[in-house]
């Protein structure tokens, strides 16, 4: 009877634990962007991923500390470990935020090394408890030989199984097809930044996304176009370059909103919902960018609560590129689902 209180306190804590990363996580999810925690939503894919991962851990610590299968003392303390490390590197993303620890202009690999280090530990610190989640079943199922090794690949397998998940959703293009659209007028058509060439002229896939809104403002469809995109040092803006390139087939300076800031496509949807609209506007905004972009961007706006429908630009381009662009792609959404980032 001792050795089972025993070997149960841990189990409590780490469930306790588990408990409050999962509001950690989702408190720094909406706070960070600044989005009240009475916006959340239950229906949201990276909220269910979140939610689903601590049930499961919570789920494990019940089964084991009620069930025949029981836990060793240094098993339960490793896992208690992974726990408080993956809580405490939550910590250290609010305090980086909040107190703005890491210079803003230093860059990491090209990166702001602000972003990589919260990007960084917040994916360890899920890697953690993903790990925690397969270990504690691990227990259950009763597998002894090669114990950890068996965790640790099966904690593999299961990031590999969310990569697979997210290209999938993001390689689903047909429903941004313009045939598709509903034929109405929008408010606002957005294009998203994309890379600038020399001289400041837009590249191919930047250019296509322009082309396309140009068309939908010729046939009626959008009243104004938003433009979005920073610029690196020595460059006009992502946004610049495409006012231009409008400006110059004759659209009207008054139709055309310019945004040069933003970096990343979530710092553009923030724009467009603190800046364009209003939390209670209700007005759909027509997104035009890439196929593979898409799915990505139409999350972020949901995520904000944002009414979006998207349309893809003509570009085209060969399977191998299609193939890395949405890998990519797969990735950023995966992030921007656990993380909101």
């Amino acid at each position: 009877m001792k050795r089972n209180t025993r070997n149960n306190r841990p189990l409590i804590i780490i469930t306790f634990v588990a408990i409050i990363y999962l509001l950690g996580l989702l408190i720094l999810k909406y706070d960070l962007n600044n989005l009240p925690l009475a916006e959340f939503r239950v229906d949201y894919i990276g909220n269910i991923l979140n939610i689903l991962i601590a049930l499961l851990i919570v789920v494990a610590c019940i089964v084991l500390s009620t069930g025949k299968k029981n836990i060793d003392r240094r098993r339960a303390n490793l896992i208690l470990v992974f726990q408080i490390v993956s809580l405490l590197s939550l910590v250290f993303v609010f305090f980086v935020q909040k107190l703005n620890l890491i210079n803003n202009s230093s860059y990491l690999f090209n990166f702001p090394a602000k972003k990589v280090y919260v990007g960084l530990s917040f994916i360890f610190s899920d890697l953690l408890q993903i790990f925690s989640m397969i270990y504690l079943y691990g227990i259950i199922i009763g597998d002894e030989n090669y114990f950890e090794l068996r965790a640790l690949i099966r904690t593999i397998v299961a990031v590999v199984i969310l990569l697979v998940f997210s290209l999938l959703f993001v390689w689903n293009v047909k429903v941004y097809d313009e045939s598709k659209l509903i034929r109405t007028k929008y408010d606002y058509g957005l294009i998203p930044g994309a890379a600038v060439y020399s001289k400041g002229k837009p590249s191919p896939i930047f250019e296509a996304r322009i082309r396309k809104a140009l068309e939908l403002y010729r046939e009626g469809i959008i009243k104004n176009i938003l433009l979005t995109g920073g610029k690196a040092p020595g460059e006009i803006s992502e946004s610049e370059s495409a006012f231009n390139y409008l400006t110059n087939l004759g659209i009207p300076k008054k139709d055309i909103v310019v945004e040069n800031r933003s970096s990343t496509t979530t710092e553009q949807i923030k724009y467009l919902r603190n800046e364009i609209l209003s939390v209670k506007n209700n007005n759909t905004v027509l997104i035009i960018s890439d196929g593979f972009h898409l799915s990505r961007i139409i999350q972020i706006a949901k995520f904000f609560k944002i009414k979006t429908i998207g349309v893809s630009s003509n570009y085209s381009m060969s399977f191998s590129k299609t193939l890395f662009y949405r890998a990519r792609e797969s990735v950023a959404l995966l992030l921007f689902w656990f993380f909101a980032i």
